[in-house]
């Protein structure tokens, strides 16, 4: 029986269970809250507070004091996918040590790693590293209250694992959602290998439109990363843990409007015996009992190792060489300082002496003299553009605007326009048919142009002496009508006569 402690910020929880490789099994869970502010982001803000809560936590609920696994879900661990040769284990670490050398920056760190898949030429990890004092705040704080530490795993490369013990034995491509009070995790699958991991805050209510919606575009934004790494694989399932089972078809509708059709369940499986208790609820700590694939994930081990190099390679003449080796590396130091000094002193000089001469007085002066210019005249342009914007706005009579009247009328009436007013905008023509159903057509062909804003006419009369039908119609003409082609543009003058364009025929 193992006992796990899950860290992150003000809610601790420990379960008790068996740990497994193929099926883990849960006998009890305890929660409750530290102290405001003792414990943010994983990190150990008040340590004499914290301590006193775990002392009382753990006398209160009488938790074994050994085969102690800590899980801390921290952004401090920072993790990649690797892929890199077959190496052996000593090999794998100096090259994992490569892959982060832009992140050390001379700090000391601890390594961990675990393989997400491999084929014959290559293998793949996911490695991640701590520094070597945030493990060992911790180890001091438990050792403090009494209780031995046997592993310490990240929250992160945790629910990878269990993951992978869990949902992966049933889907090859898949989003898995933990939401966990204002925080969303989540982690992508795909074809069979892990590929994503990301967790952000969330301030809505579970149960709600909004929070559906976060859950929905967090799933979009998982899409849209599967699609600019070229993954072409469709998303099976979304599987939600730490929600409402009730809630389930508010998450499916939010998710489905941003079309993405995949299978929306809540988490369950059978590879975790909980003995009853809800693991939604529980589903960080659980995953500390995880077996399969810890490769070298526990970063005690490492921390262990790295304070026996420390004890062998102690000594007084080491220590002594090292004092020395200080102390010539700060002398070279401080005569590199005293020489870059005096240069940047002699370079400031120069550059007062400069910005203080007359030469440079008159330049300033001029140039203050060329950028007025300059802002007067581009003012000046950006108001003639203006004006020439909005000229252009104005409709105008040309043979656009009268071929379209011709398309019109084609084969049902001829036209005679009369009249055009450049500043309503307004056309006038008399239309002459046969009968009055083919007047009709010219008017619905008209009303149907776009370059038309409304087209207005008055009632038929028949001519005996040229026995036809006609009828008086008003066209005003839509903003920048007939701005298409400037050269057959018509003056804009208030009232233009306007030759016969004849027989539409």
């Amino acid at each position: 029986m193992s006992t796990v402690i899950y860290l992150a910020n003000q809610q601790i929880q420990v379960i008790t269970g068996t740990p497994g490789n193929r099926k883990i099994s849960v006998a009890d869970c305890y929660t409750e809250d530290a102290p405001d502010g003792s414990i943010i982001n994983g990190m150990i803000m008040d340590a004499d507070a914290f301590v006193s809560f775990m002392q009382n936590f753990w006398t209160t609920h009488n938790l074994p004091t050994k085969d102690v696994i800590l899980v801390i879900n921290s952004t401090k661990f920072i993790g990649k996918n690797i892929e890199m040769p077959l190496l052996n284990s000593k090999k794998t670490e100096e090259f994992i040590n490569r892959e982060f050398t832009d992140i050390k920056q001379g700090e000391d760190y601890i390594c961990g790693y675990f393989p997400i898949g491999q084929n014959k030429a290559t293998k793949k990890i996911y490695a991640e590293i701590i520094t070597t004092d945030f493990i060992k705040d911790y180890v001091d704080i438990f050792t403090e209250i009494g209780v031995k530490l046997k592993a310490v795993y990240s929250g992160e490369s945790s629910l990878i694992r269990l993951t992978a013990l869990t949902a992966a034995q049933q889907y090859k491509t898949f989003v898995l959602q933990i939401a966990d009070r204002m925080t969303i995790t989540t982690i992508l699958w795909v074809n069979g290998e892990f590929y994503y991991f990301n967790s952000a805050r969330c301030f809505h209510d579970q149960g709600t439109e909004d929070y559906a919606q976060d859950i929905a575009r967090s799933v979009s934004q998982i899409r849209q990363f599967m699609q600019a790494n070229q993954l072409d694989y469709p998303i099976e399932a979304v599987l939600l843990a730490g929600v409402n089972p009730q809630d389930l078809p508010l998450y499916q509708n939010a998710i489905s409007q941003l079309d993405i059709y995949a299978r929306v369940e809540v988490f369950a499986d059978t590879h975790v015996a909980t003995n009853g208790l809800d693991v939604q609820a529980h589903f960080h700590p659980i995953s500390g009992l995880v077996t399969e694939n810890a490769g070298k994930q526990n970063f005690l081990d490492g921390y262990h190792a790295g304070k026996k190099k420390e004890t062998e390679g102690g000594g007084v003449g080491k220590g002594f060489l090292a004092i020395l080796i200080s102390l010539a590396v700060m002398l070279v130091g401080l005569a590199v300082c005293i020489t870059v000094r005096t240069l940047k002193k002699q370079e400031l000089q120069k550059l007062k002496e400069y910005n203080e001469s007359p030469a440079t007085i008159m330049e300033v002066a001029r140039y203050d003299v060329l950028l007025e210019q300059t802002s007067y005249l581009s003012n000046q342009y950006n108001a003639i553009a203006g004006v020439n914007q909005n000229l252009y706005t104005y409709p105008v009579c040309n043979r656009e605007v009268m071929g379209v009247v011709d398309d019109c009328a084609q084969g049902l009436a001829t036209v005679t326009f009369d009249s055009f007013d450049a500043d309503l905008g307004v056309l006038t023509m008399t239309a002459r048919a046969d009968t009055v159903d083919n007047i009709n057509k010219f008017i619905r062909n008209l009303c149907g142009e776009d370059i038309f804003s409304n087209v207005d006419y008055t009632g038929y009369s028949y001519v005996e002496s040229d026995e036809l039908w006609d009828i008086h119609v008003t066209c005003t003409l839509a903003e920048s009508a007939g701005r298409h082609t400037d050269t057959d543009a018509q003056p804009e003058t208030t009232e233009t006569n306007l030759p016969d364009v004849g027989d539409a025929e």
